[in-house]
């Protein structure tokens, strides 16, 4: 290049050369001392935003799995090392040895208590990161560290579920049931989280109260269970919420989870007897009123008899001989509107049957609801289920034992089958995708669609996981 230069002979020419040659050096100069490690800076600081983010997701599956595991166990030592267990586990499984040549992996998880109802599992993690380029700069590696916390507040769960008659039909799904409620049982911690079982047909009951060493008790009674019967909806629901205001644990997740497979079909009630009845005495009988087809049967005793866990289809008069020569009694429940005036505008538990926002039309009869047409009762039983769950939500005060209120209980409705109703459901669990809800109250659940008894695991298994969400 200066060869042609001076060859040309003119000082302009020679000027123009020298320019231009160092132009050339400058260039190269900037592509090694700024482009280059400008590269390098740019894909070491690259690996370092992808490893800290393989790092920060592996740990928050750690933190989530830790926080799930605190429910194997029988006590709260065994939960906790469970826990961190499960955590470190995930973490490995999540983070690849020698990710982008990472060397040096640490992880420790550490589960604790944080409050009365809060325990919480913390993922610490860190890995060393070599570097390509910027060695140049005598910079060898770094240190990337990521810490998460999952925290699980402890839950109170009462199972409210459906064993009636119509579980029996063929496809049978009885058993499948028992299966599905007995593996829900065993996502929930024992010695922390409290779990009860209040089962309903034409009456319903608490066949498990409230308490921290539940799995063998609700997993035994489950197994036994006797599916006959109508389906008393809103006295089980009220139940169930009896369970939960008298435990009064208001830093916990309270929660009802409302099962069936069908339409309320029974309530309830103080029924008012006709003047003129055999009844040999004319005081209110308390009792269950339902239907099948079109015939009208009652009336039930609603509390059933101590274990082994049998059918609750017994007649008032047995044994309390409350209605001797009643007409219901001796005519087998087919003829209870003989003895019966009408059936009350609200239920044994306070629970309205028809309500100012009444989900279903009723026909009236005197001063209560008429009980002369099996679609009238299922009309009132639903409103009664859909008004308890509106109270329930709201923390209503329970007549039936001092008043008793707790707000902030979370209803998951789980349906099974074409016959259930699922506007119903979404009105009882104040699900989000019911848009009006003219009963929107109190915390949102979520109501979960069984098609048939193959899918109830799955229903019960996406009604766990919502909780244990709601409880981190």
């Amino acid at each position: 290049m200066f060869a042609s230069c001076f060859k040309a002979g003119a000082a302009q020419a020679r000027n123009r050369c020298a320019r231009r040659g160092f132009v050339l050096v400058t260039a190269a100069g900037i592509v090694l001392l700024v482009l280059l490690p400008a590269i390098g800076l740019a894909i070491d600081v690259g690996m370092m935003y992808l490893v800290q983010l393989r790092l920060s997701a592996a740990s928050d599956a750690a933190a989530l799995a830790g926080a799930r595991a605190l429910s194997r166990g029988t006590d709260d030592a065994t939960q906790r090392a469970n826990a961190e267990a499960t955590a470190n586990t995930y973490f490995h499984a999540n983070f690849p040895a020698g990710y982008f040549a990472s060397t040096n992996v640490q992880v420790s998880s550490v589960a604790a208590t944080d409050s009365a109802y809060m325990r919480s599992i913390t993922t610490t993690s860190s890995v060393e990161l070599p570097f390509l380029f910027l060695r140049a700069l005598r910079l060898n590696q770094t240190t990337l560290r990521a810490t998460v916390k999952s925290t699980r507040r402890d839950v109170n769960i009462v199972i409210v579920m459906d064993r009636s008659g119509s579980l029996n039909n063929p496809p049978a799904a009885c058993a499948p049931l028992k299966t599905a409620a007995v593996n829900f049982v065993e996502k929930f911690s024992e010695g922390r989280d409290n779990l009860g079982l209040v089962t309903f047909a034409t009456g319903s009951r608490v066949d498990v109260a409230l308490t921290q060493t539940f799995k063998t008790t609700v997993e035994s009674t489950l197994n036994n269970l006797v599916c006959d019967g109508a389906t008393n909806s809103a006295q089980g629901l009220w139940q169930g919420y009896q369970q939960l205001a008298g435990l009064a644990q208001t830093g916990a997740l309270n929660v009802i989870v409302f099962f069936t497979d069908g339409l309320p079909t029974a309530v309830t009630e103080s029924f008012p007897i006709k003047a003129g009845s055999l009844c040999a005495t004319h005081t209110d009988k308390l009792g269950a009123l339902s239907f099948g087809g079109s015939t009208i049967y009652g009336l039930y005793r609603w509390a059933a008899p101590a274990q082994p866990l049998t059918t609750d289809q017994a007649v008032l008069n047995t044994p309390t001989n409350c209605c001797t020569s009643c007409k219901f009694v001796t005519s087998g429940l087919t003829q209870v509107t003989t003895d019966v005036s009408n059936a009350p505008l609200t239920d044994h538990w306070g629970n309205s049957l028809n309500p100012a926002n009444a989900y279903r039309s009723v026909t009236t009869s005197g001063t209560g609801l008429s009980i002369t047409s099996a679609t009238n009762i299922e009309h009132f039983s639903t409103n009664a289920a859909d008004h308890a769950g509106l109270r329930i939500r709201r923390g209503d005060p329970d007549p039936m034992n001092g008043n008793r209120t707790l707000t902030g209980v979370t209803i998951f409705s789980i349906g099974l089958g074409a016959v259930v109703d699922e506007v119903l459901l979404k009105r009882i669990a104040n699900d989000r995708s019911l848009t009006p809800n003219p009963v929107a109250a109190g915390n949102q659940g979520l109501y979960v669609y069984a098609a048939n008894a193959t899918q109830l695991d799955q229903a019960f298994t996406r009604v766990a996981s919502e909780m244990l969400r709601l409880a981190r």
